[in-house]
């Protein structure tokens, strides 16, 4: 039916994965963009689905302007494959 998800993920949503979620993006062997020193950002919007509905994708917001391995950019926001994303713990609060 129109509008209903599937009570069960997306056989490439990782745990983790969402919206604020922070995050570095990995090269696969499976497809995606090819991004140069593995760069991090925040999980800022849904990307959609492609390839007939197969392959989700987030929105990325990155640290700092990133490019990619052939050299096009910089990028500050990308729609990146979520087989590409591997969440991120956030770095320990050192002031105290």
């Amino acid at each position: 039916m129109f509008g209903r998800r599937s009570p069960n993920p997306r056989p490439d949503d990782q745990p983790g994965l969402g919206i604020g979620a922070l995050v570095r993006v990995v090269d696969t062997d499976h497809g995606g963009e090819q991004w140069a020193d593995e760069p991090i950002g925040v999980v800022v919007a849904p990307g959609g689905s492609q390839l007939g509905g197969t392959q989700r994708t987030w929105t990325v917001a990155f640290e700092e302007p990133v490019y990619t391995k052939d050299g096009r950019g910089p990028f500050e926001r990308a729609t990146v494959l979520s087989r590409q994303l591997v969440p991120v713990e956030p770095a320990p609060d050192t002031e105290g």
